[in-house]
């Protein structure tokens, strides 16, 4: 075959028409005619044979003949008018062009026996030619002027008379057409000079011979017409591509309707959806009469959920099968489109050039019917056409027996005057995560990281789906996968060409639409709240991290395109949707230097120690943004000492009282090693010290390696005060160390002591006091030990109490409390206890609060109060679970002794074994082997109470416990 361009139509005559395409082939310009909106670039093009093709199958073909072209060019002439007058917003136009297209038709029945036929069918096809050219682009019927409009239904008539005077001709036995051939022209030339005066009424009679204006204007009604037939062609190639994607729920021997898409039933691989489903189909077939709006992100299943909705049986029960109509909506790009695409659904083959009016027409007079508009974001969100959108669904809306089930990305619904029922779909629950991703690979059904992996992917079942055949594909565990998705992100995620293979662009279809498009900010608020993985409030959003965005705006049109989640005062992107933000390519650097900034600025803003009245507000507002400061912190790769210190150490120093954690201050340590800053380097290894001992995983060993290396950087630069507190924090790393001596502990003490005396720090000579006090709570035995531990404790909490050091006094009331117990005082030690879970409950300090309670759990354990007991070391586990930390084996023991008290010796013997299991998980400290030592006793005193303890295990016994509290353990025990 050989494609020519189309350079000439109708002016000329048919035999030169062939003549000057065959042998001068000049390509036409492109050309366009805007309708509604849309300016559609086509080259109309034919075909005809190669003459020099030998195919066996053109041997017998020759081309066409001059009438057959011409006769062939007409018929293509008036689809493509008849095309266009669908645009036009005057009815008379269509109706005037229904009308010529049937007098050409006659023309040419005739022609064999009318010498004027031609001359009339010319004049017929240049008149709605010209009509055209004046009447295209005009969208609303106030945009053309009544002079026009009069002469249109005036030419309405005109036709209706010339179509009336033909019909006559053509309907005598053709015998009498050649009888009376010269008074059937007559009438025909009547037909002519009708046609004339049109012309000139219109003031059009002078350019019928401009041949260059007709051929422009010929050449532009087929563009326009072979375009709309390609967007139709578009049309039915779409439905053709969902059927594929929903080959695998096609029932076996279902086909599809060439004039219909079927509904396809609910796929077997389809998990998690059973409750809504139900819920969508009561809501269609319950007693009111409302719509259906399954909202959500692209991947989460809407399309699955409202087949399997719409294939339910007791849907199939109301309507009709033939009634529920699926409209595959998803390159419907215009009101127009959508028009044709949901007139194709209903198989309505009519055309009165009213494509709206036939639609509602035939869903009037059907019975009742359900409309499922698929991926109706698409016409909702095209450029311009919304408000023809809204239109339709009020038009359809308005007819009582017809349900409207739409699935949008947008939210939300339209038409606020439409009653409809809306549904946010979100990822499945976590079992029916692991079923689909089993369905696909069955190999995974032992994997132990499964649960972490769906986790990850928000539990979105085309993310899931896509990851189960990565898995199957190149054999991956769900850790491996893991580790591949944080290195790429969603890209690795990329099987195929579309949206149903393909994790970017389903979720580039949503990021990239049209009303994120049309709003920068949108996009901007989107890489911001990416950055934040635990949610927002909208206050902190205002105050600080959008605070220059027209937020209101930009939430919006974010929520619309389900891009944002909100739970509660909380907004926040699904991890899946950050993963693809944060790809490198997608986040701006602005973004990410603003996020810093903007993140160290906060923790200035909300630094704070236990004497500041307002502690616990600062502390609740880090507590809020933790993760997400943690987060972008995380992120930092460059030196600069002020991010390192307001940012980083400040956190550490949050985390460090309320939260121990170390990824913080380790990415802190990495980053101010290439400084030549001694002093931050000394800050950030006494508080990775401190925040190590709170830690029972990290050896005492690498505890006391960061406060010697800090003691060294302290003294470098002379920072008197600093050197001090590290040999108090030595002391306290030494008390944990299995190999210490107590004379190393006194001389850690007296090197800070001796610093502090010198620098007159009074403060610092009271932590002194205290660390005396503690160490002689631990060693001493003989009474004036007792009396000088005391004196030291109680010289430090006067101190504390008189400069209003809050949590240093709470933590030394505390250990009055525990001098107190060890001395069988328990009225004065409870008191002191509850002073001291007073204030650290009055100033938000969690490590003193959970330490206060294990305290008071001893003391009313050893008082008899085995109820009371118990619910001072539960509290004390669930305190620690909000710091992040595990069940303290101390707290543990407590708790099983308590339960042996009560009679219940079963849970006793399981407390017991869980603290032992804790002791053994930590790091070996000074008192592990005692702790191990002592808990195993009282396990095997639990099975046989006769059992008395050896030497060994009665030290480990004394330790712990105050003389009278033991004596009552092992009596009842």
């Amino acid at each position: 075959m050989r494609t020519i361009k189309f350079r000439q139509c109708f002016p000329c005559s048919p035999s030169s028409a062939i003549k000057n395409v065959a042998e001068d082939p000049v390509q036409v310009g492109f050309l366009t005619i805007p309708i509604n909106d849309t300016e559609l670039d086509v080259l109309s093009v034919i075909q005809v044979k190669d003459p020099t093709n030998k195919d066996a199958s053109d041997v017998d073909i020759g081309p066409p003949t001059g009438s057959e072209y011409a006769g062939q060019a007409a018929i293509g002439f008036f689809q493509a008018i008849e095309a266009i007058s669908e645009a036009v917003p005057i009815p008379a136009f269509g109706a005037a062009v229904k009308i010529a297209a049937s007098i050409i038709k006659a023309c040419d029945d005739a022609q064999a026996s009318l010498e004027r036929a031609e001359d009339l069918k010319v004049r017929i096809k240049t008149l709605v030619a010209v009509f055209v050219n004046e009447l295209k682009g005009k969208k609303k019927k106030e945009e053309i002027h009544d002079k026009l409009i009069q002469d249109i239904e005036n030419l309405n008539k005109d036709m209706e008379y010339v179509k009336e005077t033909l019909d006559k001709i053509t309907s005598q036995h053709r015998l009498l057409l050649i009888c009376f051939q010269a008074l059937n022209d007559s009438r025909v030339s009547k037909c002519v000079a009708i046609v004339n005066n049109s012309l000139e009424s219109f003031n059009l009679a002078s350019t019928i011979n401009h041949t260059t204006m007709l051929t422009r204007l010929e050449q532009q009604i087929m563009k326009f017409y072979t375009a709309q037939q390609e967007s139709l062609k578009i049309l039915q190639v779409t439905m053709d591509d969902v059927k594929m994607i929903l080959d695998e729920r096609l029932p076996v021997g279902m086909s599809l309707s060439p004039s219909r898409a079927p509904i396809p039933t609910n796929s077997a691989i389809f998990h998690g959806r059973d409750a809504l489903v139900m819920e969508l189909v009561n809501i269609i077939t319950g007693p009111l009469h409302r719509h259906i709006c399954l909202f959500g992100l692209g991947g989460m299943g809407k399309t699955s959920t409202s087949l399997a909705v719409m294939s339910h049986p007791d849907i199939k029960n109301k309507y009709e099968s033939h009634l529920c109509i699926w409209v595959p909506c998803v390159k419907a790009t215009s009101a127009s489109l959508f028009l044709d695409t949901l007139k194709l659904s209903l198989a309505i083959s009519k055309d009165t050039g009213d494509t709206r009016g036939v639609i509602i027409k035939a869903l009037q007079i059907s019975p009742p019917i359900i409309l499922l508009f698929d991926n109706f974001e698409t016409p909702w969100d095209a450029d311009g056409a919304r408000s023809d959108v809204e239109q339709i669904l009020r038009d359809i809306h308005a007819i009582g027996h017809v349900t409207l089930f739409i699935t949008t990305r947008s939210f939300p619904p339209p038409c606020d005057d439409i009653p409809w029922y809306s549904k946010d779909i979100h990822g499945v629950d976590q079992k029916s995560a692991e079923e689909i991703y089993l369905a696909h690979h069955p190999e995974g059904i032992n994997d132990p990281d499964l649960s972490h992996l769906l986790e990850l992917v928000s539990y979105m079942p085309l993310a899931i789906t896509l990851l189960a055949k990565v898995a199957k594909l190149i054999h991956l565990s769900a850790a491996e996968l893991i580790k591949e998705y944080n290195v790429s992100g969603t890209s690795m995620l990329d099987q195929g060409l579309d949206a149903k293979s393909s994790m970017d662009i389903s979720i580039g279809l949503s990021v990239y639409s049209e009303p994120m498009k049309a709003n920068p900010e949108a996009f901007k608020l989107l890489c911001i709240l990416s950055m934040l993985p635990t949610g927002t409030s909208l206050s902190m959003l205002s105050r600080w991290w959008a605070h220059e965005l027209s937020l209101v705006r930009a939430l919006s049109v974010l929520k619309n395109a389900s891009l944002v989640e909100e739970r509660g005062l909380t907004y926040f992107v699904l991890p899946v949707i950050q993963h693809y933000i944060l790809d490198s390519s997608r986040l701006s650097p602005e973004v990410y230097t603003s996020m810093i900034k903007t993140a160290c600025a906060f923790l200035k803003k909300h630094e704070a120690d236990f004497s500041n009245p307002l502690y616990k507000e600062h502390v609740a507002a880090l507590s809020q943004e933790e993760g997400n400061l943690e987060t972008i912190l995380l992120q930092v790769t460059t030196s600069d000492p002020y991010i390192i210190r307001n940012g980083l150490l400040s956190l550490a120093h949050y985390q460090r009282d309320n939260r121990p954690r170390i990824d913080i201050i380790e990415h802190a340590l990495k980053l101010v090693h290439d400084l030549d800053d001694k002093l931050l380097q000394g800050d950030i290894l006494s508080c990775y010290g401190d925040i190590s001992m709170n830690l029972s995983f990290i050896p005492i060993d690498k505890c006391l390696q960061h406060f010697k290396g800090a003691l060294e950087l302290f003294l470098s630069v002379s920072d008197k005060k600093r050197a001090a507190e590290t040999y108090l924090n030595i002391n306290h790393a030494l008390a944990l160390h299995p190999d210490v001596t107590i004379e190393s502990r006194k001389q850690a003490i007296r090197e800070a002591k001796i610093i502090f005396e010198s620098i007159n720090n009074e403060g610092g000579i009271a932590c002194c006091e205290l660390a005396l006090g503690e160490l002689g709570w631990q060693y001493s035995t003989m009474e004036e030990a007792f009396a000088a531990t005391l004196n030291s404790l109680k010289t430090a909490e006067e101190i504390f109490a008189r400069i209003r050091n809050l949590s240093l006094h709470a933590v030394t009331t505390g250990y009055l409390a525990s001098f107190y117990y060890k001395r069988c005082q328990y009225d004065l030690a409870n008191s002191w206890a509850a002073s001291s879970l007073e204030e650290c409950k009055n100033i938000g300090y969690s490590i003193g609060h959970l330490s206060a309670l294990r305290t008071l759990g001893q003391i009313a354990s050893a008082q008899g109060d085995y109820e009371g007991s118990l619910q001072n070391f539960i509290e004390s586990i669930k305190v620690g679970k909000s710091l992040g930390l595990p069940p303290s084996g101390d707290a543990l023991e407590g708790i099983g002794i308590a339960w042996a008290k009560l009679g219940k010796v079963i849970d006793a013997c399981k407390a017991f074994e869980e603290a032992l299991h804790q002791h053994y998980s930590e790091e070996p400290t000074r008192n592990s082997k005692h702790d191990i030592m002592r808990i195993q006793f009282l396990l095997n005193h639990l099975e046989h109470p006769q059992l008395s303890p050896s030497i060994d295990e009665l030290r480990a016994l004394q330790k712990w416990y105050s003389q009278d509290h033991l004596e009552g353990i092992l009596a009842v025990m």
